[in-house]
């Protein structure tokens, strides 16, 4: 009889006895089909829960195994087991297991145990449905562990590693990330099997919808580890900047497994943006500096030629022109001075090393390199932010400008005490770079464009130079004035007038109040 027969046959037929014994089998090494049906078969009952595993298994000596550290085969196996019946257990058998005074050996028992649930796996059409399914909700549990700072009981906080003397809560996130990767790679794991076959779609699937799930308790229907995680993984979609410094081991798990997207995300949400590496994998397209994923922007970290352009062309309106010129002959001066430096020891170096051949080939090499780097950097320069391409402003449009110019001045000036009363941290949350935190002009013009949908690369000094920049930024606020039901958008903010005070409202409701209080 197959598992899929007694189950349609049956379903509420459950035999306590026979799942007893089904554990008692397997914790001893004899994984027959029937034991490992008799656990689907139990899984597919509600009243299967945590609570009902535990008491069975402690009957068995887990708790004493774990609590007492012993780790003969027959007590690995049985933890394995707890592991794959209780998701949210997954974590700290990982940890139990990288305390071992062999930890190698906890591995291969638990790695024969999983190849053998494997084979009937492999075998079964169904698939095992209710094992995968909690073996899914253990992955996002470890993720989550990875992620948030766990709790510990007494008993935990003083177990220790006897080879290398660290006590647990000490290196429980760096190695459980260690052992994570192990679990997901493994071969011929159960973990790893379904790791590879379903959970890496289901997450993509999973962050698809995030951005949907804009309010609290809409996730449902998703089992608890999974729930727990896009939870708290909304807000971060839901507030664009914000970053938690607490992500950065999931990023760079996924990085170590070769995941470049879900490392990508983690990376953004972790540090703001996403290491150039990273992000080549995921947006292949040369000179690309954002790009969208998921629905989430993701921003490339600056390299050394990203600075050297930004000290020519500026990136924001609040370097003054005489300032931007001033670092701009410094930049030049350098790079000529390195020029000239080169050249000098390319000459000596030729005149001192004329007889030897590969010397100069080598010389001849940094030439090449030094020229392709300074013909790079020309290039990153030759882009539509070059006013060169750019129509200067017209008389009407400079017009209209300057009426929204003074309203959001206005608007600065009614939002600095505001601003200056703001819980700390709540600048960092939204994205607001330290070095800038005590400005207020940008701090406004900031939210000012995240409300309106604005890129943050659109320099708001050339808003009022150039025709197209201007036209960017009006079609934005018409859109605005749209969607708040203005009867006849203009695309002009003016001074103390309700467009003004909207953009005024939603900048204290939403951009300056990352998490709704």
């Amino acid at each position: 009889m197959t598992l899929s027969v007694y189950m349609l046959d049956s379903p509420f037929n459950l035999d306590k006895n026979e799942i007893k014994k089904a554990v008692k089998a397997i914790m001893n090494f004899r994984t027959q089909p029937e034991y490992i049906n008799s656990l689907e078969i139990a899984l597919f009952h509600p009243q299967m829960d945590a609570q009902f595993w535990n008491k069975l298994l402690d009957s068995r000596g887990a708790s004493k195994a774990y609590q007492d550290k012993i780790y003969s085969e027959p007590m690995v196996r049985l933890l394995t087991l707890k592991a794959l019946l209780i998701p949210k257990f997954l974590p700290e058998f990982l940890i139990w297991m990288q305390t071992a005074p062999k930890p190698d050996d906890c591995w291969e028992f638990c790695r024969k145990l999983q190849a053998s649930i494997v084979t009937e796996y492999e075998k079964n059409i169904h698939g095992l449905q209710c094992l995968t399914r909690n073996v899914k909700d253990g992955i996002y549990s470890l993720l989550s562990r990875l992620i948030t700072k766990p709790k510990f009981s007494p008993s935990d906080s003083t177990i220790k590693h006897k080879l290398r003397g660290l006590v647990h809560s000490k290196f429980d996130i760096p190695q459980l990330v260690k052992a994570t990767k192990l679990l997901l790679t493994q071969k011929d794991g159960f973990w790893s099997q379904v790791y590879r076959v379903y959970f890496t779609k289901d997450l993509v699937y999973a962050l698809t919808q995030i951005p949907d799930l804009s309010e609290p308790g809409v996730i449902k229907d998703y089992p608890e580890e999974k729930h727990n995680f896009l939870t708290n993984l909304q807000p971060f979609w839901r507030y664009p900047g914000k970053t938690d410094k607490n992500y950065l081991s999931l990023a760079q798990f996924f990085e170590e497994v070769g995941q470049p997207d879900f490392a990508a995300i983690f990376y953004q949400i972790s540090t703001g943006n996403v290491p150039p590496n990273i992000f080549s994998q995921v947006f292949p397209r040369r000179h690309i500096k954002q790009g969208n994923l998921f629905e989430m922007m993701l921003i490339r970290k600056k390299g050394l030629l990203d600075h050297i352009h930004s000290a020519l062309y500026g990136d924001t309106y609040l370097v003054t022109d005489n300032l931007r010129l001033i670092i701009r002959g410094m930049v030049i001066g350098l790079l000529l001075g390195a020029i000239v430096l080169t050249t000098i020891l390319l000459i000596s170096s030729w005149w001192t090393s004329r007889y030897d051949k590969t010397l100069q080939a080598s010389m001849d090499e940094k030439i090449a390199a030094l020229e392709e780097e300074l013909k790079s950097a020309q290039a990153s320069t030759t882009d539509t932010n070059n006013p060169e391409t750019l129509t200067e402003i017209s008389p009407e449009n400079q017009e209209r400008f300057n009426r929204t110019h003074e309203a959001i001045k206005a608007m600065i000036t009614n939002l600095t005490d505001y601003i200056n009363q703001l819980p700390p941290n709540t600048l960092n949350s939204i994205g607001i770079p330290e070095n800038v935190q005590d400005n207020n002009e940008y701090i406004v013009l900031f939210c000012v464009r995240q409300i309106l949908g604005i890129d943050h690369n659109l320099q708001y000094g050339e808003i009022g130079k150039y025709n197209q920049r201007w036209q960017e930024f009006s079609d934005a606020i018409k859109e605005y004035q749209k969607s708040k039901g203005a009867n006849t958008p203009d695309g002009v903010i003016e001074k103390d007038g309700r467009i003004q005070r909207w953009l005024e409202e939603d900048i204290r409701n939403q951009c300056l109040n990352p998490h709704g209080g």
